[in-house]
């Protein structure tokens, strides 16, 4: 069955046949005269004002500074955190290759990455930066990520630099 639609000569609005307009409720019965349709407001409630999600900022750079990329990956950085790990990563193979210079960019990195974390956290507090929930997959995933990466790049820099006897 198809229920014939007419266009409200209220609102102008196309509305399936009745007694009634499905959208401002005027009549289809009698005869009005068109009128332009009148903007309606949008009508803003109160929201319930809910808990705020905060980062504690102290507790990102101390992970940061436990492992570095950690703090990151809490503030919801993922890929923040991983590419600060690769860096100091490769600077400390760096150093451990014989190229005692490079501790200093470890050192370096480090040191920006707890930072980072920090002042981050603080932002996402005020709001510049959007929150972003970090579960504990992220972290576990991060964890063990970095640590089969570190074996994997670790047995190249072996097969690169060890002398074979």
């Amino acid at each position: 069955m198809v229920i014939p639609i007419v266009v409200c000569p209220n609102c102008g609005k196309n509305t399936p046949e009745g007694k009634f307009c499905e959208h401002c409720g005027a009549s289809l019965q009698t005869p009005q005269t068109f009128q332009q349709p009148v903007p309606q407001q949008p009508v803003y409630t109160q929201q319930p004002a809910g808990v705020r999600k905060e980062k504690n900022a102290i507790g990102a750079a101390i992970a940061s500074a436990i492992w570095a990329g950690l703090g990151q990956t809490y503030n919801g950085q993922l890929a923040k955190g991983l590419g600060l790990w690769l860096g100091l990563f490769f600077f400390y193979a760096l150093t451990l290759t014989g190229g005692e210079f490079f501790a200093l960019f470890v050192i370096i990195i480090w040191a920006y990455g707890v930072y980072d974390a920090y002042t981050t956290a603080n932002k996402i507090n005020s709001g510049q930066i959007p929150y972003s929930d970090a579960n504990i997959g992220h972290f576990v995933g991060f964890i063990l990520g970095s640590i089969i990466l570190a074996v994997v790049i670790s047995a190249i820099l072996a097969a690169l630099f060890m002398p074979y006897y």
